[in-house]
């Protein structure tokens, strides 16, 4: 072998040793034809994780379901429904609650309405609310919802 061709076979093998299968822990689990490793679906089992202590307050003492503040990205809803509300995935019933622009700023009592949808999904705010906050109207805000007020 000359050593042009020795120089290009050792950069190949480099190559192609770093196109290998990587292991990394951030990468999504993979699934086969038939369903997902039943490893992986067995450390996703809800029952092996401990619930927090605030999980354990009767449920009476959270009308809204959810427990202690959370953030979601809100936009304006409805214009045309009146009133100082949040409609958001975060809760399952309706109740009272606290809004503030994680930015900075003050806060307003809301009602928190219940959407479907993932508690991932995007929330939508009242024109009266967003216009307490000082929030634009035109732009999605990130926003610190607390349950009861």
């Amino acid at each position: 072998m000359l050593p042009g061709q020795t120089l290009a076979l050792f950069v190949l093998l480099t190559l192609l040793a770093a196109c290998g299968p990587l292991n990394r822990a951030d990468k999504a689990p993979e699934t086969s034809v038939l369903g997902p490793d039943p490893e992986i679906a067995k450390l996703e089992d809800p029952s092996d994780i401990a619930p927090d202590e605030s999980a354990l307050r009767p449920a009476d003492s959270i009308p809204t379901g959810l427990v202690g503040p959370k953030r979601t990205i809100a936009g304006l809803g409805d214009p045309g429904q009146p009133g100082l509300w949040l409609e958001t995935p975060l809760v399952k019933n309706q109740g009272p609650g606290r809004i503030a622009l994680a930015s900075g700023g003050g806060s307003v009592a809301v009602t928190l309405l219940p959407v479907a949808g993932e508690t991932t999904a995007g929330s939508r705010l009242s024109l009266d609310a967003m216009r307490q906050l000082g929030a634009p109207l035109t732009e999605l805000v990130e926003i610190i919802v607390t349950p009861g007020a």
